[in-house]
């Protein structure tokens, strides 16, 4: 029977096995508490947490789509891989679903439509004709320094973090004003940037996209402009109805009760 010899270069190398998986060990469970640490401070840091919670589970799921373009669409039965033609096909068909549900709500009968429909009466009596003041440059600062840092933006390419400049500001109040003299809202600022993302389901059908909006930046502060303008006019004038609570700011939200025959 044949004897194992062990010699003093196998112990080592028994030791140096063993230092080896306790050292991957603690390193595992120091990278585990880093990365707990860190995206911590993340979200602690981040204006929009919910947002940010759930893009660091995509990135610990694997779950991050990397594919920004849809390579393919079947279109009348053919499958396209041309970007322009599924560009045009995707315009086309958001554009069809937003026309079928305003033709939907158009020829609702009236014996379907909501009791509330009837509140609509009260905007026939005559009010005050409302005015538009010229902006200033510390509302549209304060209007800027509400928006959130984004590294998102529309077709202009200008994100929400760079608009705070003085030489950006200044031209902004000017088309700002001149746009409420005159009363005309800059052609160019209604273009946004369309993309469609991906739902559920076979990825070639356009059904299984929904379309996300990005606007310019330029556009919210303009917007936020006349918002405020026509929600104090609305507000001062009594104007709204009380029923009218939804996305109005300090106001009781009350239920009522409709009773129909």
């Amino acid at each position: 029977m044949k004897e194992r010899v062990t010699c003093e270069g196998d112990n080592n190398e028994t030791e140096h096995k063993l230092y080896y998986k306790h050292y991957c060990k603690v390193l595992s469970k120091v990278i585990k508490e880093a990365k707990k640490l860190y995206y911590k401070e993340v979200i602690t840091k981040s204006k929009n947490k919910m947002k940010t919670t759930w893009n660091i589970v995509h990135k610990e799921t694997n779950n991050l789509t990397n594919e920004k373009n849809v390579k393919s669409l079947r279109i009348n039965n053919h499958v396209v891989y041309n970007q322009i033609t599924i560009a045009k096909e995707f315009n086309n068909y958001f554009l069809s679903i937003a026309g079928s549900t305003s033709n939907k709500r158009i020829n609702k009968k009236d014996d379907e439509a909501s009791p509330l429909q009837n509140l609509f009466k009260y905007f026939n009596q005559p009010f005050k004709d409302i005015s538009w003041p010229y902006t200033s440059a510390k509302e549209i600062n304060k209007i800027i320094g509400s928006l959130k840092d984004k590294n998102s933006s529309g077709y202009d390419e200008i994100s929400t973090k760079i608009i705070s400049k003085p030489f950006i500001i200044s031209p902004l109040i000017n088309t700002c004003n001149k746009m409420l003299a005159h009363g005309i809202y800059p052609e160019r600022l209604k273009f946004s940037l369309i993309k469609p993302i991906y739902k559920s389901g076979d990825k070639i059908l356009p059904s299984n996209y929904r379309p996300t909006s990005l606007l310019p930046a330029f556009p919210k502060i303009l917007e936020i402009v006349i918002y405020k303008i026509l929600f104090d006019h609305l507000n001062n004038n009594v104007i709204l109805n009380e029923h009218q609570y939804g996305f109005r700011s300090g106001v009781n939200r009350k239920c009522f009760l409709y009773i129909t025959k």
